[in-house]
């Protein structure tokens, strides 16, 4: 997860060609295929590996966003898969160690406060 007030950058460290996320998601991405399990990426089991790409495990794994956003998408996933205890925000190989620290403001602060008041 990655919170910040400006949209515009929340997308850029999390998808862009040098996030973190992005190179975490990517290397986990080919040890699935070589071993075989790209299927725990997919909506549908029945698609093909070669449609699985990193672009879309980025978009379906990484949430981000401004706090109402990545608020949204957290009560969105519990819509889901129902009630969950944890949720593990994860921080990985941090390209720019300013942007994650300060993203854990607004999502102690704002985000989950949101979270919690609709009861997700």
């Amino acid at each position: 997860m990655f919170v910040a007030d400006d949209a515009a950058i929340t997308r850029t460290y999390a998808l862009g060609p040098t996030s973190p996320y992005r190179f975490y998601d990517s290397q986990l991405l080919t040890k699935m295929l070589k071993a075989g399990r790209a299927v725990i990426f997919k909506p549908n089991p029945n698609l093909p590996d070669d449609s699985v790409t990193v672009d879309n495990v980025c978009e379906q794994l990484i949430i981000h966003g401004t706090p109402d956003r990545v608020a949204g998408e957290i009560m969105k996933f519990r819509g889901e898969v129902g009630p969950f205890g944890t949720m593990l925000y994860a921080g990985h190989d941090w390209r720019d160690p300013t942007l994650p620290r300060r993203s854990m403001t607004p999502m102690a602060e704002t985000v989950l406060p949101l979270v919690s008041a609709a009861g997700a």
